[in-house]
């Protein structure tokens, strides 16, 4: 088996399976961060390995910086005397027509979506402009809308915008600061931007597994990882206590907000006490991900050719 062939293979049994394994790391490692490093290392191998493995199936082995010229060469000898291209040059050729579709597929996506999120921010911010109130001009803007039940969401773009209703500012001074904390984290974090992209591949290439169990994955990690710098400033009890009271919470559909994604799981998480940040488990988990397709390319290799 070539090498490029090799390749290839890697990168779709790991878009295929990986999901799976990653889920489960929600659950089990206490770092959020590890495990959302890990599916964006996972994500960018899997393009990267592809990529690699069609060049390759398109790379003369003797002239690598040629192939562009030997594609065009045999492109035209298999026109002109009707030869059919060898099964490598037929694969790289789809693989191209492949990369070139899904990128294509990836711009419009992203440039639709990102004009509806503008749109669709902008005007929310209008309207929670008129009828709220500024409270912290001078950090991440905070605006109190004036709504009895608690509710607290984050919008991004920009300098971002933090929305509290009246319902949060009369809870104990502990849950409030954690509220805050929680939002603020979702904004210096660039979650927003986190959830985008996510949600940008999935619309790409949404008949991959990887991609298209992305977006979930990424909105549950964002809230774990905010509700962990939330501990770290204000102590878990504050922030269970916070998220108890505002699950249930309406919010705008472009929004990240305090009671979002699996709240039953991230009680439970707060109750096992302070989320880890270990260094080690942060290069580790994120490594694994990203040698995963190149391990399955070597071991497709040596099974095939044993």
């Amino acid at each position: 088996m070539s090498p490029g062939i090799a390749l290839i293979v890697g990168a779709f049994v790991v878009a295929w399976l990986a999901p799976a394994p990653l889920e489960r790391a929600v659950g089990g490692v206490r770092d959020p961060v590890a495990v959302l490093l890990a599916w964006w290392g996972s994500l960018a191998a899997v393009l990267l390995t592809f990529t690699a493995g069609v060049v390759l199936l398109l790379t003369p082995a003797d002239s690598v910086e040629d192939w562009a010229e030997y594609l065009a060469h045999h492109c035209w000898l298999a026109v002109r005397h009707g030869r059919l291209p060898a099964q490598d040059e037929v694969l790289g050729v789809t693989g191209v027509v492949a990369v070139a579709a899904l990128a294509a597929r990836g711009v419009v996506v992203a440039a639709r979506q990102r004009r509806s999120h503008r749109d669709s921010r902008q005007a929310h911010q209008d309207l929670v402009t008129l009828v709220g109130e500024t409270l912290t001009p001078e950090r991440e803007p905070v605006l109190r809308v004036p709504h009895r039940a608690p509710l607290a969401y984050s919008v991004g773009g920009g300098r971002g915008l933090l929305v509290v209703s009246a319902g949060v500012l009369g809870l104990p001074a502990a849950q409030r600061a954690a509220v805050l904390c929680h939002e603020r984290a979702h904004l210096r974090g660039r979650h927003h931007l986190i959830v985008a992209l996510a949600e940008v591949l999935a619309a790409a290439a949404p008949w991959v597994p990887l991609t298209r169990r992305a977006p979930r994955a990424m909105r549950l990690l964002v809230e774990l990882s905010a509700d962990a710098a939330a501990v770290r400033a204000c102590g878990a009890p504050a922030v269970r206590a916070a998220l108890i009271a505002l699950n249930g919470a309406p919010h705008p559909a472009h929004a990240l907000p305090m009671a979002g994604a699996d709240v039953p799981m991230r009680l439970h998480r707060l109750q096992a006490g302070e989320p880890g940040s270990r260094a080690s488990t942060r290069v580790a988990l994120p490594l694994a991900a990203v040698l995963a397709p190149a391990l399955v390319s070597v071991a497709t290799t040596i099974l095939f050719c044993a």
